[in-house]
């Protein structure tokens, strides 16, 4: 009787030990989907397949494609980094590569929703993060050529002084 409920113990460690696994494999196969979409979705903006990306978008989002479509915002490669998931919402950190030489960063945030078990971009919410990006992107290029001119600036009016000092 003693080794039947030992066997019957293992037996219900054990279930619990393959949901628990099962758990764990759900959360990360959901952590990759996420950002496996949002990838998906990146690589047909840059090679301009708004088919693709209209399928991987949120149907009332996608009306806002037509402005990453514009040659305006010509970005050449994308960077994908943390990810975050909460309450059925993904945000997944990008990087835009923009510019002639594909030097000048644009940080975003693409923002994806749970719909039916499929991840999907609200691409209005992620514009809305892009603007963020971008606003802070030329406010840090703006301080750069601030604090250089005033580098500059600093050197012209001590060399004046210099020269007022001696004569």
């Amino acid at each position: 009787a003693r080794a039947y409920k030992i066997q019957e113990l293992l037996m219900v460690l054990l279930v619990c030990l393959l949901c628990l696994f099962g758990l764990n494999a759900c959360s990360n196969s959901t952590e990759q989907d996420a950002r496996q979409v949002a990838d998906e979705f990146w690589t047909a903006i840059l090679q301009d397949d708004m088919e693709k990306a209209k399928v991987l978008a949120t149907w009332d989002s996608a009306q806002y494609l037509s402005l990453l479509h514009s040659k305006k915002m010509s970005a050449r490669r994308f960077e994908t980094g943390e990810l975050k998931i909460e309450n059925g919402l993904a945000e997944v950190a990008t990087v835009l590569y923009s510019g002639e030489k594909g030097d000048v960063q644009i940080p975003l945030r693409t923002v994806l929703t749970l719909h039916n078990n499929k991840w999907l971009v609200d691409v209005q919410k992620t514009l809305g993060s892009m603007v963020n990006g971008a606003m802070g992107a030329v406010v840090d290029q703006l301080n750069n050529f601030m604090q250089e001119s005033l580098k500059g600036l600093d050197g012209s009016l001590s060399e004046s002084i210099d020269k007022l000092g001696k004569s």
